[in-house]
This record gives C-alpha cells, sequence and structure tokens, in this order.
C-alpha cells in the first residue's frame, strides 16, 4: 500500500494559570500525515498499478511452473509410458503442494494489511508464525508421501508406468521442504509489494534445473543417466538453490531487511496460527478442489488408456503456462484489495479487483484464439511427429481447452478479490461444489461410460470451473456493492 507524505500545521490553544493570572498561548504544532495515495485512482490507473505489481510475481509463477514444462519435455523423448509415469506422479504431488500453498497464501494479505496499517512488529510476527506453520506441515506430508506412495499400484493403472511414477514421487516430495521455506520468504516479499529479488532466484534456479534435467535423465556432462528419476533429482536440487537464493537476498536488502531484522523465534501465540490457518485452511481448500479435479481427471483418463494419460499431462502443462498469468493478477489483486481493505478505502478496492478481471479476461481470449489456431501444433512441442494417435487426442483437448481456461482465469482473480477481503468460507464451498460435484463425476461419466476419453473428463473440468467462475464473480460484485453502499 502506498501513502502520500504530507507536512501540515495545526493550531491549539493552551490557558495556563500562573500566579493567579490567565495566560492564553496559541502554540502551532508541525506533524505528518500519510494520505492514501490511490484513493482517487480511475480504472486506467488500477490496471497499470496491477500490472506492475503482477509482472514480477506473473514470471515466478512460470518460473515455478515451467520446472514441470520443462520436465514434460525432455522426459517425452523417453516415449509415452514414461510421460504418463511423470504425469501420474506429479497428479499425487500437485494436490499436496497446493494443500501447503493455500495455507502460505493466507500470509501476503496479513503482511500487507499490516505494511498499511504501519505496524511492522506484526509484520514480523506474521512472517515467523507462517514460516513455523508451512515447514511443520511440510514434514508432515513429506512422510505421508514416503510411506502412501506404494498405493499407486491399486490405482488401476498400466502395471508398466507405477515404478517409475514411485520413485518421481518419493523424490519430489523431499522438495516439499525447500520449496515451503522459500514460499514463505516469497509470501513476506509479495505482502510488502517487493516480487522482483524472489523472481530472480526462480529464474536461477530453473536454468539449473534444465541443465541438471539434462544431465541426470540422459547421461550427459558425466552425470549418471537416471531416465525419470533424475528429472525428480535435478528439481530437487534446483529448489535447493531457489531456497537459498531468496534467504540471502532478503537479508541483503535494505527495505526487506527491515522487517527480517524484527523477527523473533521464540515467544509463538496461538491467535497468529488461528488467523494464518483461518484464511489458510479454506484458501488450500480451495485450490486443493480445482487441482485435485485436474489430478483424478488424470487417473480417469488412465482407466481408459495411458495415452489419454500422456495427453492430458501435455495439455495440462500447455494451459498451465498461460493460467499463471491470471496467478499473478490474482496475486496482485489480493495485495491491494487487502491494502484497500486495510485502510478501508472501499470504492478503490472494488476498482482494483475488477482491473484485475478485465485484464485476464482480455488474455484468455486472446490465448484461446491462439490456441485453437495452432492445436494441431502445440502438442508437437512434446511429441514427435510419428506418435500420431496420442498427438490426435491432445489437439483435441487443447481445443477444449481455449474456452475452459477463460473461466479458469476469472475464479483464480475472483478467489484472489475475496482473499484480500478475507471472504474464504463461502468461497471454499462454491469451489467445493464446482469441482467435486460437478467436474468429477460429469468427467467419470463423459470418459468411462460414454467411453470419450480424456476429452470426456475436460468437459467436465470445463463445466465446474464455468460454474466456479460465474458464482465467485457474483460473490465478490455483491459484497463489494453492498459494502460501498453501507459506507455512503
Amino acid at each position: 500500500m502506498k501513502f502520500l507524505k504530507t507536512t501540515l500545521l495545526k493550531r491549539y490553544i493552551l490557558n495556563i494559570q500562573y500566579k493567579n493570572i490567565n495566560i492564553v498561548l496559541v502554540v502551532w504544532i508541525k506533524f505528518t500525515t500519510f494520505a492514501r495515495l490511490y484513493e482517487y485512482m480511475n480504472l486506467k490507473e488500477h490496471i497499470k498499478a496491477n500490472t506492475k505489481l503482477a509482472l514480477p510475481v506473473i514470471v515466478t509463477q512460470l518460473g515455478q511452473v515451467s520446472v514441470n514444462f520443462i520436465d514434460i519435455i525432455i522426459i517425452a523423448r523417453l516415449g509415452e509410458r514414461a510421460v504418463a509415469s511423470a504425469s501420474l506422479a506429479t497428479s499425487v504431488f500437485i494436490i499436496f503442494l497446493i494443500f501447503l500453498l493455500g495455507f502460505s497464501f493466507s500470509m501476503s494479505p496479513l503482511i500487507s494489511s499490516s505494511v498499511a496499517k504501519g505496524n511492522s512488529n506484526r509484520v514480523a510476527k506474521i512472517f515467523t508464525h507462517g514460516m513455523t506453520m508451512n515447514v511443520v506441515l511440510a514434514l508432515i506430508i513429506i512422510l505421508l508421501l514416503e510411506l502412501g506412495s506404494p498405493l499407486m499400484y491399486k490405482t488401476g493403472q498400466d502395471p508398466l508406468i507405477i515404478p517409475d511414477a514411485v520413485s518421481f514421487l518419493k523424490i519430489s516430495a523431499y522438495s516439499l521442504l525447500p520449496l515451503m521455506i522459500f514460499q514463505s520468504y516469497r509470501q513476506f516479499s509479495e505482502g510488502i509489494s517487493m516480487t522482483i529479488l524472489v523472481t530472480i532466484a526462480t529464474v536461477v534456479s530453473n536454468i539449473v534445473n534444465v541443465i541438471l534435467n539434462y544431465g541426470l535423465v540422459y547421461g550427459y556432462w558425466g552425470l549418471p543417466e537416471m531416465g525419470v528419476k533424475g528429472s525428480a533429482i535435478a528439481t530437487l536440487i534446483a529448489r535447493v538453490l531457489m531456497m537459498c537464493m531468496i534467504i540471502i537476498v532478503l537479508h541483503l536488502n535494505k527495505r526487506s531487511s527491515f522487517y527480517l531484522n524484527l523477527v523473533k523465534w521464540k515467544n509463538f501465540k496461538a491467535v497468529y496460527y488461528r488467523k494464518l490457518v483461518s484464511i489458510g485452511l479454506p484458501s488450500s481448500l480451495q485450490s486443493v478442489f480445482e487441482i485435485s479435479s485436474f489430478a483424478v481427471a488424470a487417473f480417469i483418463s488412465g482407466m481408459h488408456s495411458y495415452l489419454d494419460t500422456s495427453a492430458h499431462s501435455v495439455t495440462v502443462n500447455l494451459a498451465s503456462m498461460t493460467f499463471q498469468v491470471c496467478v499473478g493478477f490474482g496475486v496482485a489483486a489480493t495485495v491491494r484489495v487487502a491494502g484497500f481493505y486495510g485502510v478501508r478505502n472501499m470504492p478503490d478496492l472494488r476498482k482494483t479487483g475488477f482491473a484485475s478481471l478485465y485484464l485476464v479476461i482480455g488474455f484468455m481470449t486472446l490465448c484461446g484464439i491462439f490456441f485453437i489456431t495452432f492445436r494441431n501444433h502445440l502438442p508437437l512441442i512434446f511429441f514427435d511427429k510419428d506418435m500420431t494417435e496420442v498427438v490426435h487426442i491432445a489437439s483435441r483437448l487443447v481445443i477444449i481447452t481455449a474456452f475452459f481456461q477463460i473461466f479458469d482465469g476469472i475464479q483464480v482473480v475472483c478467489l484472489g478479490c475475496l482473499r484480500g477481503l478475507r471472504d474464504v468460507k463461502i468461497p471454499t464451498l462454491i469451489c467445493f461444489v464446482a469441482y467435486v460435484v460437478f467436474a468429477i463425476p460429469i468427467g467419470y461419466y463423459l470418459c468411462i461410460v460414454q467411453k470419450l476419453g480424456a476429452v470426456g473428463t475436460w468437459i467436465g473440468l470445463c463445466l465446474g470451473l464455468g460454474f466456479a467462475s460465474i458464482m465467485l464473480l457474483w460473490r465478490f460484485h455483491t459484497m463489494t456493492k453492498t459494502k460501498i453502499l453501507v459506507k455512503k
């Protein structure tokens, strides 16, 4: 939240009684106020401010997602079964990852509101409590994945793809600890509207990941040839590097170190954990409901054919790249809505939310046109031309993606806006109905009963996202409209 510094003079009249004499003094006191800089911004200015805040986040998000995108491109040279193995492992891993990330998302709006109010000590306390919560949850998930990964043998998939999937999942699990430490610092950085250093750390670690992926998957540069397992090890090393970089750069930066120097790893209080969980758990469930629907879709597609699983995997990777732009604007909406909410600037709160919505609708529409135009070429990023069957399935999925990603962009920005308003319970219920009640059952029916394969699962996903986007948009519209009327 930005403020405009203003110096003012204010007059005080003092009556002083001295030896039966009344003395009247007129005193002028100089003091400083901080006026809200955004109070009179128009929509164009909100679009510019949102874009400026979102761009570094978009680069960071693309950097994180590109790890899996590049992994699949590299692994695809090993064949469709290798892609299916990595896809199944990633489908399980991503559910737990998103669950953890959802908890961490509670940090940035609380930090943003504290910064807007000038409460630096509260910023430090939210950081310490958020960090410890994220680390403990990561350790619990690592243990669960280590013990539960053999259950993949009982999921009805092609038995030839399971061994590599189990190895990939176990190694990926250990990357959760450095990733969640990085994520805690990232949420702190975004909460104080400083995102560029996170972007730099992400880009550098991704470059290392690409190099190590090629080396460990195929045995280049004297490294051992490890196949699918090598890709997971490369990602683990890259995430450790990313964690180390963000710790160093944020502690060295003058602005961020001001808050970090206030951090004390003691006197933990339950009230802070309750606040983080009250926002983080619903936010986590919102994301888990959506992501789990994609993960379940991978398994449902695999029940039809491992080729459907491979096609599903590459289509998810294509869609995830454009989706990260919307995530960036969703984060920007959360931070700026939370800032305006903290100082009760309701008119600008509404405008900044809709500014992000207009941006993602326009962007996703252009992406949809691009996807339809190049639907037969995009799958070839992953597969060779002679893999005609899987390429044909993927090209059909890309057409559905062109439509559903508009809904996807709307729902992620609306969730960001509502999170900034600390409205999380009703949105969680909406997400549950959209994905668990609509998307998964419809997808299963069309895929297995109607024998449409992965195309059927994606139709179900599209319908679920459509419902979620409409309901969440209506929720944000009615909440902000009501609060503006009450304010007046």
